[in-house]
C-alpha cells in the first residue's frame, strides 16, 4: 500500500482524501486553510507546511486551477521530487501539464493529469470519474489508488491529454446550462407555462441527464450548488487560449465567456452555475 499526500482539501478534495483515509492509506494533508486540515485531525498526519507531503510516496493535488498547481508544483521541485509522483486532480489547462510533466521528469519525479469529473457528492461516496493523461505505467501502477475514490478511470494518452478531455467535456455541460439558463426566463417572460414546457421537452431528443438537472434548477428556481460559476469561467478560458494556440475563431464559445463574466461580475461567481439564469432575468427585467 502506497503512503498518499494531499494537497487541497475543498469540497472535492476532502471527499477524495477521505476515501483514503477509510481504505487505510497513511495520509499526510496540506491546505492553506488550517480549519480544512482540521477536519482529518485523528485519522491522517497534517503537514506542518507544504512540501512536508513529500515523505509519502504519492501526492494528489486538488486545487482551483493551473495557477495554484503550477505554484505547488515549482516548490515541489525546488525542494526536490526524485522518485515522487505528482497527481493533479484539478481542472487545469492541458498545455501548462505538459510543461509540469516535462519539468517533474527532468527533476527525477513522475507527474500525471487526472481531473475529476462529478460532483461533491460522488467525490464523497468514491464514485467519480478519472481522465488520465501521463505515463500508461503511471496508470497501471495507480489503479488501486483510483478504485478508492472512483467508478470509472480512464487512460486517455501522454500529458495534458486528461485535461482536454475533460474541459472538452466540461464545455459542452457548461454550454448547455447556458443555453437553459436563457430559453426558459424568455419563455417565462412570454406568458408560457415553463413548467408544462420543460416536461415536453423532456420527452423529445433534447433530454439528457444536464437537462433534468440544470434545466430542472432553471425552471424552479431552485440553484443547488453543484459548479461554481467562476469554476466555470474559468474552464472556458482554458479552452479559449486552446483555441488561440491555433490563431481560430471560435463565436460560440466567446459568448460563453462574455455571459459567465457578465455574471461574475454581477457578483454571482461563488453560486452555481445555474444561476446565471438570474442574469437573464435581469435583462428581461423579471422579478
Amino acid at each position: 500500500m502506497k503512503s498518499i499526500g494531499f494537497v487541497g482539501l475543498g469540497r472535492m478534495g476532502s471527499g477524495v482524501c477521505g476515501n483514503f483515509v477509510k481504505k487505510g492509506y497513511p495520509v499526510i494533508v496540506y491546505d492553506v486553510d488550517p480549519a480544512s486540515m482540521r477536519r482529518f485531525q485523528g485519522s491522517a498526519e497534517l503537514a506542518g507546511q507544504l512540501t512536508d507531503v513529500l515523505r509519502h510516496d504519492v501526492i494528489f493535488l486538488s486545487l482551483p486551477g493551473s495557477d495554484d498547481v503550477e505554484q505547488v508544483v515549482a516548490a515541489f521541485i525546488e525542494h526536490g521530487v526524485r522518485n515522487k509522483t505528482v497527481i493533479d486532480l484539478s481542472t487545469s489547462f492541458p498545455l501548462s501539464s505538459r510543461k509540469l510533466f516535462d519539468d517533474m521528469t527532468n527533476a527525477g519525479g513522475d507527474f500525471a493529469d487526472a481531473p475529476l469529473t462529478g460532483s461533491p457528492g460522488h467525490a464523497a461516496e468514491g464514485s467519480l470519474i478519472v481522465t488520465f493523461g501521463g505515463r500508461p505505467e503511471t496508470f497501471e501502477a495507480l489503479k488501486p489508488e483510483f478504485a478508492c475514490f472512483t467508478r470509472e478511470a480512464h487512460y486517455i494518452g501522454g500529458a495534458g491529454a486528461g485535461n482536454i478531455c475533460k474541459l472538452m467535456n466540461n464545455y459542452l455541460a457548461i454550454m448547455y446550462v447556458a443555453l437553459y439558463a436563457e430559453i426558459f426566463p424568455l419563455g417565462e417572460k412570454l406568458g408560457v407555462d415553463v413548467e408544462k414546457l420543460f416536461g415536453i421537452i423532456g420527452n423529445s431528443s433534447v433530454d439528457c441527464a444536464m437537462y433534468r438537472n440544470a434545466g430542472k434548477k432553471i425552471v424552479d428556481q431552485r440553484y443547488e450548488p453543484s459548479f461554481q460559476l467562476q469554476l466555470a469561467l474559468k474552464d472556458l478560458k482554458y479552452i479559449r487560449r486552446l483555441f488561440d494556440q491555433f490563431g481560430a475563431e471560435a463565436p460560440l464559445l466567446n459568448g460563453g465567456v462574455d455571459l459567465l463574466e457578465a455574471a461574475v461580475t454581477s457578483g454571482l461567481g461563488e453560486r452555481d452555475i445555474s444561476e446565471v439564469a438570474r442574469l437573464i432575468r435581469g435583462y428581461l427585467k423579471m422579478t
